[in-house]
């Protein structure tokens, strides 16, 4: 006689009580009704479910319920449950820095041994995104099996249909991961039947359709704890305790059949060794989202102008590396920084944040930037104190600063700056030049930006002296659209300052853009974008550009670092200039977006920054790199992308680039180009558009704004952002290192008191 197969259920429930939409008054039920019903449904019945909170989690159940912490550590001793690990924090890891990454997942190791001593040998990935630059990450902190969701790795992988849900591993060039695999199909028909909107015959007959002839393995639920008798508006959940009894009745069903039963999902390597191991990410799908409605665009540029959010956080990351290069601090001091830093990058302050919570966020981010200002400033005057030159610059960076443009704001008491000025150290000069002078009524410099191309060794300092030139300030201008310098040439179009070309000399003879014809008739659509183009839909659904007529300014013409173009657009939601600046002896362009925002609520807005000519690139090394949370990775464009298509009407993204180390690289082993963005000044997240076609260019197209269930941006007043694209030779080791200088930049004071230094 045939031994029968069985079918093999494994869940991990996940438990969070800084969901975004409840609040902290709410805690206690949340804990009563949806936690403590699992445990009591392991105690009753053959169930063996993993069990996971975040740390920050588990300390908020032990102030307010330490007997469910009790039981719980009962239970997996008991090896009747588990307990799944996470991290300190549920963050969406491809969004934030490859640091805080580490610094989450090793205070959460840390701190999880007040709770579970024994080590957890699954971590359940933070919101289900995730990214291949992630694995080197996990296995440094000694995980090897991983929970992600199954149907988006079927995008990138014909997965073996035999195999179904047993494990299996996936792979990088930094290492390997076994995968327990999370079904987004599963864990939503768990729900409905919950709620009641399937029945139960209907629900246990889905679970026996995936049975197989030999023993297998099913995932019964991977997801939220809180869909149990709790009343939530946002989620549209009516609160009654049916939901529980429901479940109840499902594992009291699953138990009279013999081919069903439950394991611990760790026991799944046992039972169904990995073999072959796959690659789950892809140049169309970088990093794989939870479902169709949480693609990683939510967590970006959605919510309560995530934009700016990420942007202040941005910042206390950068101010806590540069204040480790100006005063080391103890291990557990930055370790603090980075702990609160963690905190405040939480997913759940960027989606459905109830009041409440987004104050808090508001405060401690604030809080967080303020007291790390301070610290540098302090810092940074103690250790220059005791100089009398015009100026002290320091490079916080672990590398040298070997003639890097860099522009320092300058402001002068009057009387003391008559003329224009030069820059010395030490007795030698060095080459600068002064923009955007403004005067006194009594024609001595009120402020000026100070461009000049210093060398400073690694985390030291130089000192400054600025003497008066007879030269008059270059502030010559000219209607003017085409710039050529030694290693630059780039033509604008005169209908909203869009680029019509680029071209690097000294990398290739080859122009970088693909020149495309406006018409005003067109319906503006990612297809006929111009490069530099603004695209925006507000929550209306009315569609704006920024395709205007207008003149084009070229001044200082015999400027030695970089020459200047700028316009003026006057729009239906605001004012726009533009500033290009083109620099002379380095392949580098920048563009500045200055807006002056009347009152105005996008559902998208993004800049159409190239439209890369892509037929000038080998095929076979034709790709893309940047870092989605982790170490760098490179996509091979061997397949379209359309990374800014809509998943449906309601969402305006398929996906998007993390670029967590502010850059993003296109091109082949030859040359290409690089473009960096700092997301301490404007937070915006680069997206691929890519056809496998000669006549179609490439678009990068970076956004600041994206549509969703979460969106509330609102937008008055000033808003910048910039832009540095830099054309690079091989391999991209050197733009990359650049990137990273630029990002910490150098830090300026005057130790005049006619001079006022803004950093």
């Amino acid at each position: 006689m045939n031994k029968l197969s069985k079918l093999l259920l494994y869940s991990v429930f996940h438990g969070n009580l800084n969901y975004s939409s409840i609040p902290e008054e709410s805690f206690h039920e949340i804990i009563d009704s949806c936690y403590w019903p699992i445990l009591d449904a392991i105690k009753d019945f053959n169930f063996k479910p993993g069990i996971e909170f975040p740390v920050n989690t588990l300390n908020k159940i032990q102030k307010i319920d330490p007997l469910f912490i009790e039981e719980l550590n009962k239970l997996i001793m008991e090896k009747k449950c588990e307990f799944v690990f996470s991290g300190k924090e549920q963050i969406v890891s491809p969004l934030v820095p490859k640091e805080i990454n580490e610094r989450n997942l090793n205070e959460g190791i840390k701190e999880i041994k007040r709770f579970f001593p024994k080590r957890q040998q699954i971590a359940y990935v933070h919101e289900q995104i995730f990214s291949n630059g992630l694995i080197p990450i996990y296995l440094k902190s000694k995980f090897k099996n991983l929970m992600i969701i199954y149907e988006t790795a079927l995008h990138t992988n014909n997965l073996n249909k035999q195999q179904n849900f047993s494990p299996t591993k996936i792979k990088s060039n930094q290492g390997e991961l076994n995968i327990i695999w999370n079904s987004r199909y599963a864990y939503q028909k768990f729900q409905k039947y919950v709620t009641g909107q399937t029945k139960k015959h209907e629900y246990l007959d889905f679970i026996l359709g995936n049975k197989k002839l030999e023993d297998s393995c099913f995932p019964f639920y991977g997801s939220d704890m809180e869909i149990f008798s709790y009343k939530n508006t946002v989620l549209g959940l009516n609160g009654n305790r049916h939901k529980v009894k429901r479940f109840y009745d499902i594992l009291e069903e699953i138990q009279k059949h013999d081919e069903l039963d439950f394991i611990l999902p760790s026991d799944l390597m046992n039972l169904f060794p990995t073999s072959k191991a796959i690659k789950v990410c892809s140049a169309k799908y970088p990093i794989l989202g939870k479902k169709e409605e949480s693609v990683v665009t939510r967590w970006a540029v959605c919510g309560r102008d995530n934009s700016k959010n990420n942007s202040l956080c941005y910042q206390a990351f950068k101010k806590i590396k540069i204040l480790n290069c100006i005063k080391p601090e103890s291990s557990n001091r930055k370790n603090h920084y980075l702990s609160k830093l963690v905190d405040c990058w939480g997913s759940d302050y960027r989606t459905h944040t109830e009041e409440g919570k987004f104050q808090n966020f508001t405060k401690n981010i604030h809080t967080l930037n303020h007291e790390l200002d301070k610290k540098i400033e302090n810092s940074f005057l103690n250790s220059s104190e005791n100089t009398k030159s015009d100026l002290v610059i320091y490079n916080p960076n672990s590398s040298n600063w070997k003639k890097i443009p860099i522009e320092i704001k300058l402001y002068f008491k009057p009387g003391f700056m008559a003329n224009n000025f030069e820059v010395y150290n030490n007795g030698k000069k060095i080459q600068s030049q002064l923009e955007d002078i403004k005067f006194f009524k009594n024609g001595y410099i009120r402020s000026a930006m100070l461009v000049f191309t210093p060398s400073i060794p690694k985390r030291s300092q130089i000192d400054i002296t600025l003497r008066e030139s007879d030269n008059k300030p270059n502030s010559e201008t000219k209607l003017k659209n085409l710039i050529k310098t030694k290693s630059v040439e780039i033509l604008l179009g005169k209908t909203g300052g869009s680029i019509e070309n680029i071209a690097f000399p000294t990398i290739t003879g080859k122009p970088m853009i693909n020149s495309t014809k406006y018409s005003r008739h067109k319906n503006p659509s990612q297809a006929n974008l111009l490069s530099g183009q603004i695209f925006t839909v507000n929550r209306d659904g009315n569609k704006f550009d920024d395709l205007i007529e207008t003149e084009i300014i070229s001044e200082g013409e015999n400027l030695p670092i970089r020459k200047k173009f700028s316009c003026s657009l006057e729009l239906p939601f605001g004012d726009l200039t533009k500033i290009f600046y083109v620099y002379e002896n380095i392949p580098r362009i920048d563009l500045r977006y200055i807006f002056n925002f009347k009152d105005y609520r996008p559902g998208i807005f993004r800049i159409n920054l190239m439209n890369l000519n892509s037929n000038g690139f080998q095929t076979d090394s034709f790709s893309y790199s940047t870092n989605n949370g982790g170490n760098l990775e490179l996509f091979s464009l061997k397949e379209s992308v359309s990374h800014d298509k809509p998943t449906n009407s309601k969402i305006s993204t398929t996906c998007c680039l993390g670029s967590t180390n502010c850059f993003l690289d296109v091109g082949d082993k030859n040359y290409g180009v690089t473009i960096y963005s700092n997301n301490a000044e404007c937070y915006s997240v680069p997206m691929i558009n890519f056809k496998k076609s000669n006549k179609i260019p490439l678009h990068i197209v970076y956004s600041m704004c994206e549509l969703d269930d979460t969106t509330l941006t609102w937008w008055k007043g000033k808003k910048e952002i910039s832009f540095s694209i830099l054309g690079r030779k091989d391999s991209l080791i050197q733009t990359k290192g650049l990137c990273e200088s630029l990002f910490l930049g150098l830090i300026s004071k005057s130790n005049n008191p006619n001079i006022t230094v803004k950093n």
